[in-house]
């Protein structure tokens, strides 16, 4: 089985009743410049039934409640308006 590490999902459309998940890395330019800001990059496509992504919804969300439980996560009355977090500037797995 092929291991994929990605720093989050960039897009999510429904259509058909079919989920497609675009999962991004962040990448350094590859040319030197002024402009060195990481870049997100598509590195995989997931395509699940809309019930699927529910399922995953469901699991995901009980993995929260534990993150917050175990205080790992602040509850989501702290977060930003949206309950989005920004795209940090750096991956924080190569900080």
């Amino acid at each position: 089985m092929t291991t994929y590490f990605c720093d989050g999902i960039k897009e999510v459309t429904i259509l058909n009743g079919v989920a497609r998940l675009e999962f991004h890395r962040l990448q350094a330019p590859g040319t030197a410049g002024p402009n060195r800001d990481l870049q997100a990059v598509t590195e995989l496509f997931i395509a699940l039934p809309a019930q699927g992504l529910l399922q995953a919804l469901a699991i995901l969300e009980q993995v929260r409640e534990r993150l917050i439980k175990d205080g790992l996560l602040q509850p989501a009355a702290t977060e930003p308006a949206g309950g989005l977090q920004p795209v940090p500037a750096t991956s924080p797995n190569f900080a």
